[in-house]
C-alpha cells in the first residue's frame, strides 16, 4: 500500500528551498546513528530540519509496511473500530494507513515524546498528539485500536514488557505493532507474541495458530514507490524500495483465524505453483496445479503475507 500522492507532495514541500547537500548530511547522519544503535532509548531527532528529512526519507515505508500489515489484519478481523491510539507516533504514518483503510474512523490519539516529530506531524493531519514517552510516563486513556509502529525495537529489553503492558491496557479490541523484517525484529515480535499469549490475548495475523513459534525469521516485504527527491537523498537510482517488516496483531476477543499463511514469494512453474506455508500444524510446501482450478489461479496471483 503506497503513500497517497497528496501526502507526498506535503512532504517534500517541507524541504523546499534546502540544498540537495545538506538533506543528504542531515539523512545520513541519522540513519548511520540509528543503524549503530544510537537510537535505543534516545532521540536523534533533534531539529525541525531533521524531522522534515526523517519524514520524507521513511515515511512512506513505513506507511507502507504498517498499511500492508493491516490489510492482512482486518481481512480476519470485523469488529467495527471507533478510536484509534498511535503509541510513539512519529509523524504519524501508522495512523494516516489507519486513515486510508478506515476513513469512517474520526478519534485518533497520537502519542510521541519527540517535539519535533509531532511538528512535522501537524503538518501532515489533523490528529490530537500528546507529549509522552512510552519508557517512562503512565497514561489513563484508551481506544479500541492501538497501534505502534518501529518502536519497541528502540527500547531496551528491561523496559519492554513495561510498555507492552501499558499499550495492553490501552486496548478495547485490537493491537498491532509492526517492526523491523530483521531477524532481530522478529525476534522481538515473537517474544511480544509469547508474552501476549500467556496473558490472554488472541492472535488475529499473521499466525494461523497460538502454538510455540518455530520459524527463526518470519517476515514480509512490501514495494514502495520512490519519487525523484527521495532518491536523490537516500543516493538511489530505483524508482522503488523493498521494505522488510514483522508484525503481529492481537485481539482482546477469539477470532478465527487463517487456515495458512503465505511466508515467502510464489514460486511458479510452468502448470504448477509452489508454496511455503504457515499452517496451524506448521511449515508446509503446498502445490497447486491446473487441475486445482480456483486454487491454481489464487495462488499464482497470491504474495508472500497473504492468506490461500
Amino acid at each position: 500500500m503506497n503513500l497517497p500522492l497528496e501526502y507526498k507532495d506535503q512532504l517534500e514541500f517541507l524541504l523546499d528551498g534546502y540544498s540537495l547537500k545538506e538533506l543528504k548530511s542531515i539523512a545520513s547522519l541519522i540513519m548511520v546513528n540509528y543503524k549503530n544503535g544510537s537510537g535505543k532509548g534516545n532521540d536523534l531527532i533533534n531539529s525541525s530540519l531533521a524531522s522534515k528529512v526523517y519524514a520524507v526519507y521513511r515515511l512512506p515505508a513505513t506507511f507502507s509496511a504498517f498499511g500492508d500489515a493491516l490489510e492482512h489484519t482486518f481481512e480476519l478481523y470485523k469488529e467495527n473500530i471507533d478510536s484509534v491510539i498511535d503509541v510513539g507516533a512519529g509523524s504519524g504514518s501508522a495512523s494516516l494507513a489507519v486513515h486510508h483503510l478506515l476513513p469512517s474512523v474520526k478519534n485518533y490519539t497520537l502519542l510521541e515524546r519527540n517535539k519535533f516529530m509531532m511538528e512535522i506531524g501537524k503538518t501532515l493531519h489533523n490528529f490530537n498528539y500528546i507529549n509522552y514517552d512510552l519508557s517512562k510516563d503512565n497514561l489513563d486513556i484508551n481506544g479500541d485500536l492501538v497501534i505502534s509502529s518501529y518502536v519497541l525495537n528502540e527500547l531496551d529489553q528491561n523496559s519492554r514488557i513495561n510498555a507492552i503492558n501499558k499499550m495492553w491496557n490501552m486496548t478495547n479490541k485490537l493491537m498491532v505493532i509492526v517492526e523491523p523484517g530483521t531477524p532481530e525484529g522478529f525476534q522481538l515480535i515473537r517474544e511480544i507474541r509469547d508474552y501476549l499469549i500467556s496473558i490472554g490475548g488472541y492472535i488475529v495475523s499473521p499466525c494461523p495458530h497460538m502454538n510455540i513459534c518455530l520459524n527463526t525469521w518470519c517476515h514480509f516485504s512490501t514495494r514502495v514507490s520512490r519519487s525523484k527527491l527521495h532518491k536523490d537523498i537516500k543516493g538511489g537510482d530505483a524508482p522503488y524500495e523493498d521494505e522488510k517488516y514483522s508484525y503481529i496483531a492481537f485481539s482482546k476477543s477469539e477470532v478465527i483465524p487463517c487456515k495458512n499463511r503465505i511466508l515467502r514469494h510464489p514460486q511458479i512453474n510452468p502448470g504448477f505453483v509452489e508454496l511455503e506455508v504457515c499452517t496451524k500444524d506448521g511449515f508446509k510446501k503446498i502445490k497447486y496445479s491446473k487441475k486445482d482450478k480456483e486454487l491454481f489461479k489464487k495462488a499464482r496471483k497470491s504474495d508472500a503475507g497473504g492468506q490461500i
